[in-house]
């Protein structure tokens, strides 16, 4: 099974992903925000709860469950960041910036 090299795409991505969280809160930031997390988060929750599930990605989901829980809760599908390693993924998630 030959897969494909999927690049970042800094407009969707987990950069995005934080931005829409922090918008939510009023938090300023230069990066455009998820328009399909916007639209579920339209009410005022007190709480949001992050999960990360680190090397979780779409073609493992998808393989391992494709009718399960997590693909039946699925949202969007975005990209990580390069390089798309834990260390530089975290990073963009504490400090709202790509690793390069």
């Amino acid at each position: 099974m030959k897969q494909e090299i999927i690049l970042p795409d800094y407009n969707h991505s987990i950069l995005n992903l934080i931005t829409t969280v922090l918008k939510y809160y009023n938090v300023d930031t230069n990066h455009t925000s998820l328009g399909s997390l916007e639209k579920i988060m339209t009410k005022k929750y007190k709480n949001i709860i992050f999960l990360v599930l680190d090397g979780m990605g779409e073609h493992i989901l998808n393989n391992i469950s494709p009718n399960g829980f997590f693909n039946k809760q699925k949202i969007d599908c975005i990209t990580s960041v390069y390089p798309s390693t834990t260390t530089a993924a975290l990073t963009t998630y504490y400090s709202r910036k790509t690793a390069i």
